[in-house]
C-alpha cells in the first residue's frame, strides 16, 4: 500500500465515523416520520434507540424533586380510594359528586383522563353525573373527558359528532398541507349523553417508541380534515380562555407558538414531552379525600381554586402504569400533566434545527480537537483529551443546554469521540504490529527467533542506522574451498556448502547471535547486536566451540555421499563497531563495520598460518568465563601498528585435551618463552611434543626456542611479536 494512502487511512476512517455520527443527527429528527417496514426505517429505529436511551439519562438526572407547579392538580384514584368505595369501575354518581365538590372549591377546568363509552346499568346515575357536567360547566369552567383514535382494525365513527367542532382547533394550512388523517375510535368515544351535554373532548392517545418507553405526546389529530386537540391541550386553551392558531407546513408538520416560543409537531400530531417530574412535583389529592372533605375547607380551596385538575387513576389495579423515561411504572395521567405544564409555562424543546445545529458543532468542534491530539501520538494525552470532550459535552449540556431547551443529540457526538478514539488507537496498533511484521522480515534472515520476539516486545531497544555498539564478531572460513570446489559438480557443491551453512547458522540463532553476511563459503555473525544479550563474547566464542562439535557429523555426511571434507578456521574479536542497515534507500543489509570487525577478519586468516582452528583476541579472551584457551602469539596484523595477543580456544575435541599434562606443559613452555627462557622452554616444548606430535603452535615455538638459542642477537626486544604483511 503505497505510504501516502496509509497516512490518510487513519483520518479517513475518523472522517467516515463524523459523517456517520452527523447524518444519525440529521435523520433523528424524522425518524418517526419513515416507514419503519424499511431498511432505512429499521436502521434508524436501531440507532435511534441508543439516544433515546440517553435522552431518558438526562431527563432523570435533570429532574428537581424541589420543583413544584401550582396551576396544575392531580386528583387521583389510587388504591385508598378502591379500598374505600370498594369498587371499580366507580359508578357515575361517584364522578358527580366529584364535579360537585371541585365546583365548590373553585377549579377552573377539570380534564379527566377517564373513558365512558357504555351507559351504566342505572341510568339515573347517567342522568346525575350529566346533570353535574352541565352545573360545572356554567361561569366559564369546562369538563373534559377522554377517547382515542383509531389503530389497526378497530371500528371507528363514520365523522366526528358536530359538537365536537365547539373545541376545534384552528389551523393555518400550507397549501394542499395536512397531518396524517385519523379516525375515532367506536368503542371509547363517550355516549351520546355526554357529548349532547356539551362536555368537552380530548384525545389521550400515545404511541411507545420501539424500546416501549413513551416518550411523545399526541397533541392533536386530523379527522376528516378538521384538527382537534388533546385532552392537555384542551385543557389548556379552557384554562387561559384562547384559542391559538396550530400552523401546518408543507413538509407535513406543523408547529404552535406561545409567546413567540415555537412546539414542534410531527406529521402524526405528536410532540416530545420534556418530563419536569410525576408525584413528586406535582400537587395531587386522593378522589376518597375529597368527596369526604369539608366544602368550606380553606386549605382544599387554597390548592384547588382556578386551578386545573386532571382526574386519572394511580392504582395499581386499574393497568395504567406506563414506563416513561423518569419513571418506570408512571401513571399515564402524569403525560398530561407534563404537556400542560409545557404549555402552560412555554416549557419546551427548542427547534429540531437549533438542537441539530448545537449537536452538529459539539461533533465538530469535539473531532478537531480529538484529530488535533491524534496528531501529537501520545496515547495518554489522547485518552485525557476523549475523557475531557466527554466530561464537557456532558456538563454544558446539563448547565447549559438541557435547561435552555436544546435536546442536544449527545449520545451521537459521544459514540462518535469514542469510536474515532477506538479507531485511531486500533489503527496505532495495526500500523505498530506492521512495523513489527517489518521488523521481523528484516531481521528473521539475521536474527536468531528469540532476539525477534525480544525486539519485536521492545523496539525502543532497537536503533538502526549506523548506531555504536560493543559486540563480538566472528569469521568462518572453509580451509582449501577452491580445490573442494574444483572437485565437485555445481549441483554437489551448492548442497554440501548449503548444509554446511545451514548447520552453522543453526549454531549462531541459537546462541541468540545475528547473521551479517556470507561471503562465499565464509560465514560473518556478530552477537550484541542489535540487542544486548548480556557477555555477548562468552556467547560468541560457545558458539565457535559449538560449530567445532558439529562438524565431525557435518563430515560424516560428506563421507556418506562422496565428497571432501570440510576443514574450518573461525576468529573472533570484541569491542566497538557500526553497527546498523548499511546500503542505499532501496537496497541495503544490516551489518557492523569497524577496526575491530576487521580484526576478526584477519585472526581468522590467522587460523591456518598459526594451525589453529578458533582464534580469538586479547579483547576477547578477557572476557571469557570457564572456557579453556591458550595464548598463541603476539600479532601486528597487516594494516595495524600495535601488537595484539591472540589466543586459540581449545574446543572439546582440540588434540591437547586427550593428554592429561599436555595444556599444563604448554602454559609452562609458553611462560618460559616469554621470560626468555630459552633452553628450558625448549625442554618443556620437547617433552609435549612427545605427546602431541602434530601441534602447530608447539612446534613453532619449538623452532623459535633453538633460533633464538642458536642466534642470541635475534632475541631483541619484541622477539614475541610477529609482524604479518599478508591478510
Amino acid at each position: 500500500m503505497p505510504k501516502l494512502s496509509v497516512k490518510l487511512i487513519r483520518p479517513l476512517g475518523m472522517v467516515i465515523i463524523f459523517l456517520f455520527a452527523a447524518f444519525c443527527i440529521f435523520a433523528s429528527i424524522f425518524v418517526r416520520d419513515i416507514d419503519r417496514t424499511t431498511y432505512l426505517g429499521n436502521f434508524l429505529d436501531y440507532a435511534n434507540s441508543f439516544e433515546n436511551r440517553y435522552y431518558d439519562f438526562r431527563m432523570r438526572t435533570h429532574l428537581d424533586s424541589k420543583f413544584s407547579d401550582s396551576d396544575v392538580v392531580l386528583l387521583k384514584i389510587d388504591d385508598y380510594t378502591l379500598q374505600k368505595l370498594g369498587t371499580w369501575p366507580l359508578p357515575r354518581t361517584v364522578y358527580a359528586d366529584m364535579l360537585e365538590k371541585l365546583k365548590s372549591f373553585e377549579v377552573k377546568v377539570v380534564g379527566m383522563d377517564i373513558m365512558f363509552p357504555e351507559k351504566s346499568p342505572d341510568p339515573a346515575s347517567d342522568q346525575a353525573f350529566v346533570d353535574a357536567i352541565r352545573e360545572f360547566q356554567t361561569d366559564g369552567r369546562r369538563v373534559f373527558i377522554a377517547y382515542t383514535l383509531a389503530s389497526g382494525l378497530d371500528e371507528v365513527l363514520e365523522e366526528a359528532p358536530l359538537e365536537m367542532l365547539n373545541d376545534a382547533i384552528q389551523t393555518q394550512n400550507a397549501a394542499g398541507a395536512d397531518l396524517n388523517p385519523q379516525k375515532i375510535t367506536r368503542y371509547t368515544f363517550p355516549i351520546e349523553d355526554f357529548v349532547t351535554a356539551e362536555v368537552g373532548l380530548g384525545t389521550i392517545n400515545s404511541q411507545e417508541d420501539t424500546d416501549g418507553i413513551f416518550r411523545q405526546y399526541h397533541l392533536i389529530s386530523n379527522i376528516d380534515s378538521i384538527y382537534y386537540g388533546s385532552l392537555a391541550l384542551n385543557a389548556f386553551e379552557a384554562f387561559k380562555d384562547e384559542k391559538h392558531t396550530i400552523k401546518i407546513f408543507s413538509n407535513l408538520t406543523a408547529e404552535l407558538t406561545l409567546d413567540g416560543k415555537p412546539l414542534e409537531i410531527s406529521r402524526e400530531g405528536e410532540t416530545k414531552i420534556r418530563y419536569v417530574g410525576s408525584s413528586e412535583n406535582f400537587p395531587e389529592l386522593s378522589l376518597y379525600d375529597l368527596l369526604n372533605a369539608d366544602p368550606k375547607n380553606e386549605g382544599l380551596k387554597k390548592l384547588l381554586k382556578n386551578k386545573i385538575v386532571f382526574v386519572g387513576s394511580t392504582a395499581v389495579g386499574a393497568h395504567d402504569l406506563r414506563p416513561a423515561p423518569i419513571d418506570s411504572k408512571m401513571p399515564g395521567v402524569y403525560s398530561h400533566i407534563n404537556m400542560t405544564y409545557m404549555l402552560l409555562n412555554q416549557y419546551f424543546f427548542r427547534p429540531s434545527n437549533d438542537s441539530v445545529k448545537v449537536s452538529l458543532a459539539i461533533l465538530i468542534l469535539g473531532m478537531l480537537i480529538l484529530l488535533a491530539s491524534s496528531l501529537l501520538e501520545n496515547a495518554f494525552i489522547e485518552v485525557l483529551t476523549l475523557a475531557a470532550l466527554i466530561v464537557g459535552a456532558y456538563q454544558l449540556d446539563k448547565l447549559y443546554l438541557l435547561p435552555e431547551g436544546y435536546e442536544t443529540k449527545l449520545f451521537y457526538c459521544f459514540f462518535c469521540f469514542i469510536a474515532s478514539y477506538s479507531w485511531s488507537t486500533f489503527w496505532e496498533f495495526w500500523e505498530s504490529n506492521l512495523e513489527k511484521r517489518k521488523i521481523k522480515g528484516t531481521f528473521a534472515r539475521y536474527v536468531a527467533p528469540t532476539v525477534v520476539e525480544e525486539m519485536l516486545k521492545d523496539p525502543e531497544k532497537l536503533k538502526i542506522g549506523g548506531q555504536r555498539m560493543d559486540i563480538t564478531c566472528l569469521f568462518s572460513d572453509v580451509r582449501d574451498f577452491t580445490s573442494i570446489s574444483e572437485g565437485l559438480s555445481a549441483t554437489d557443491l551448492a548442497h554440501s556448502l548449503n548444509y554446511y551453512m545451514t548447520e552453522m547458522t543453526d549454531i549462531v540463532f541459537e546462541t541468540k547471535g545475528t547473521l551479517d553476511k556470507y561471503i562465499g563459503d565464509a560465514i560473518v555473525a556478530i552477537w550484541g547486536a542489535p540487542l544486548s544479550i548480556g557477555n555477548h563474547a562468552q556467547q560468541a566464542v560457545e558458539a565457535a566451540m559449538a560449530m567445532m562439535d558439529e562438524m565431525p557429523s557435518i563430515n560424516e555426511e560428506f563421507r556418506r555421499l562422496g565428497r571432501p571434507e570440510f576443514k574450518v578456521g573461525i576468529g573472533l574479536n570484541t569491542g566497538e563497531c557500526s553497527v546498523g542497515n548499511m546500503g542505499s534507500s532501496r537496497i541495503f543489509s544490516y551489518t557492523a563495520l569497524g577496526d575491530n570487525m576487521n580484526l576478526g577478519a584477519r585472526l581468522e586468516g590467522l587460523c591456518k598460518y598459526y594451525g589453529c582452528q578458533i582464534l580469538i583476541s586479547e579483547f576477547t579472551h578477557q572476557r571469557l568465563s570457564g572456557i579453556k584457551s591458550r595464548p598463541i602469539d603476539k600479532v601486528i596484523v597487516k594494516g595495524k601498528t600495535e601488537p595484539v595477543l591472540v589466543f586459540e580456544v581449545l574446543h572439546r575435541r582440540h588434540p591437547l585435551n586427550n593428554h592429561p599434562n599436555a595444556y599444563e606443559l604448554y602454559m609452562k613452555g609458553y611462560d618460559l618463552f616469554s621470560e626468555r627462557e630459552f633452553q628450558k622452554a625448549m625442554e618443556v616444548f620437547q617433552e609435549l611434543k612427545s605427546l602431541v606430535e602434530n601441534d602447530v603452535p608447539t612446534l613453532r615455538l619449538l623452532s623459535l626456542c633453538e633460533r633464538y638459542l642458536n642466534n642470541p642477537e635475534l632475541a631483541g626486544e619484541d622477539f614475541d611479536v610477529t609482524k604479518m604483511t599478508e591478510k
